[in-house]
């Protein structure tokens, strides 16, 4: 398979799934109230901060399954699936001023793992990325995997 259609099947799915995960009335209530609670950033406020080389934390709260799609890349990089986040977040980023940007597929999640993170982990600069990877590549940045460097062709 060539890598443009490769490409075009990974974000197929990435778009599917994102439907996917409609959610209930309930979380989708969750979701916004959290979205109310927590500071967000938006993918070009971001690129800018990633263009100018500021410290940032990029924590990608996907499961390791969703990883291969591709990732954002920043300063520094962190994995740990939602599920995890109190058990893991403390040992991989120990400064509680450090800025954290959260992000997954769509941003719900990171909107939800944010104001946890936040009120329970007690972290002062975390954001969550407004649409998650679906906006960063509509956007027109690009995310990167073991295939390398891919960008939303529109």
């Amino acid at each position: 398979m060539n890598r443009l259609k490769l490409v075009s099947v990974a974000l197929l799915v990435l778009s599917l799934n994102a439907t996917l995960y409609a959610g209930s009335k309930t979380s989708e209530a969750l979701i916004a109230q959290a979205k109310k609670e927590v500071k967000s950033i938006s993918p070009q406020d971001l690129k800018k901060k990633i263009d100018n080389e500021d410290d940032i934390w990029m924590l990608d709260i996907r499961e390791p399954y969703m990883i291969p799609e591709g990732s954002i890349e920043g300063m520094e990089n962190v994995e740990i699936a939602r599920g995890l986040l109190e058990f893991n977040l403390e040992s991989q980023i120990k400064d509680k001023n450090a800025f954290i940007v959260v992000y997954c597929r769509s941003g719900k999640g990171a909107a939800l793992a944010t104001k946890m993170i936040q009120n329970n982990l007690h972290y002062k600069n975390v954001v969550f990325l407004v649409g998650g990877l679906n906006a960063w590549l509509g956007a027109g940045y690009s995310i990167y995997s073991s295939f390398g460097e891919m960008k939303l062709v529109k």
